[in-house]
């Protein structure tokens, strides 16, 4: 076994930030190369996986998590890399999300041990009477019509229930996605459109490389490095691997010296590095790669969709509060971090009213203890222009701050038209 490296936590922090791009913004060589969308596209790769979520009371979530890390860009040319240049893919991996193209072959044992597993019984019932009659039906007629949408298919059901009751055209298509049998040919207004897999990627039709052992070893890997460093939890959540196996695979791993454990300071449990990072280890530790970003994360950014690591990392508690009733609500509905220099300082809460033109900050709030400099006011001014500016929002209104001076000197900022 490696011996082990010891680290405090602000350098675990720091790495942690800049392996998720989140350190500093693309220079201006990588933003020219935003015009044929490959540094867009090098950003997906660095962070592995972009996940979707469907909520819209701002831009959605892999729209957020790409200006987070480019700064203003066209999200039509992150649309492209799925469709019509196939440079993504969609599929399960930490989530629905979008995945880099190459990273298809990997993920196909994953498709084919889905196949195996029957449906569980809640699913296969909204299927109807006849399960695999339902399921043949929608292939063949994917098949006979090309990419085609759930709405593309009557609902035959007598009765509707209420929220995710889909009808049984929309479970099968879920299901042939799940397994491999259908892609996302492409979205629009968010909605899938679901074609044969081996015509939207061809590479699909090849017969597996690979086996749940390889994608087990992989996912674990490459968890680790777009980490930078992870216990056995955080390793076993970038991609949802059974944390038992991925306890194993890692001591496996460390035991070859494929990676190094790591005692990070006031953790409990042993993490782990990619020893390829050693070295960028050291240059923080020198003080090198300091965080110069402030931006707002998404609530399923990469940087903090573990809220047990962002905990561990930040010491910064966050929780969705999308469904919890109104009332109970401490921060309120779709929160936004706020990440500055590499230290998560506050939160807010945004909607963009798209009839008023107007980005509303309905509230905003520091951590406790958080001290108010000029250095957070230009950076978090800054940040919300930037956001507003994406938005295409002709202003921006912050209705409430804690504290309240916060909000005083944003109000005053000449860049922010509050």
């Amino acid at each position: 076994m490696s011996d082990s490296v010891t680290i405090s936590l602000e350098t675990a922090r720091t790495l942690a930030v800049y392996k998720q791009g989140l350190h500093r913004r693309p220079s201006v060589a990588d933003r020219a190369r935003f015009a044929d969308r490959g540094a867009l596209l090098d950003i997906v790769r660095r962070i592995g996986l972009l996940q979707l979520d469907s909520i819209s009371v701002v831009a959605r979530s892999h729209y957020l998590v790409m200006l987070s890390r480019a700064g203003l860009y066209d999200p039509a040319d992150l649309d492209a890399l799925l469709y019509p240049e196939r440079h993504l893919f969609e599929g399960w991996a930490h989530a629905a999300c979008l995945i880099p193209v190459e990273d298809y072959e990997v993920f196909v044992p994953t498709l084919l041990a889905r196949r195996d597993r029957p449906p569980q019984h809640w699913i296969e019932r909204r299927l109807g009477d006849d399960p695999q009659g339902t399921l043949d039906a929608v292939l063949k007629e994917v098949r006979k019509r090309g990419p085609l949408a759930s709405r593309d298919f009557e609902d035959t059901r007598d009765k509707r229930g209420t929220w995710w009751d889909w009808k049984p055209a929309k479970t099968a298509l879920e299901i042939l996605f799940a397994q491999g049998y259908l892609m996302v040919d492409r979205r629009e207004s968010f909605q899938r459109y679901y074609d044969l897999a081996e015509r939207v990627l061809p590479a699909s039709a090849c017969p597996p490389a690979r086996t749940m052992d390889d994608y087990r070893r992989w996912a674990t890997l490459r968890g680790v490095g777009i980490l930078g460093i992870a216990t056995a939890v955080h390793a076993s959540d970038y991609y949802r691997l059974n944390k038992p196996s991925t306890r194993a695979m890692l001591k496996a791993l460390s035991a070859e010296g494929a990676i190094v454990p790591v005692e990070v300071e006031g953790w409990k449990e042993t993490a782990y590095l990619d020893p390829v990072d050693l070295p960028l280890v050291e240059e923080i530790e020198a003080g090198a790669h300091t965080p110069t970003v402030t931006t707002l994360l998404s609530p399923f950014d990469n940087l903090i969709w573990d809220r047990a690591r962002t905990s561990d990392l930040f010491g910064f508690y966050y929780r969705s509060e999308m469904y919890t009733p109104a009332a109970k609500r401490q921060y309120g509905y779709y929160v936004l971090p706020i990440l500055h220099r590499g230290h998560l300082v506050g939160r807010l809460d945004p909607k963009a009213d798209r009839k008023a033109n107007v980005m509303r900050i309905r509230a905003l709030y520091l951590e406790p203890g958080q001290a108010i400099t000029d250095e957070l006011v230009t950076g978090v001014a800054g940040a919300l222009r930037e956001f507003e500016a994406f938005h295409g929002s002709e202003r921006l209104v912050v209705e409430r701050s804690q504290p309240e001076e916060l909000g005083d000197l944003l109000r005053n900022r000449p860049e922010l038209v509050v």
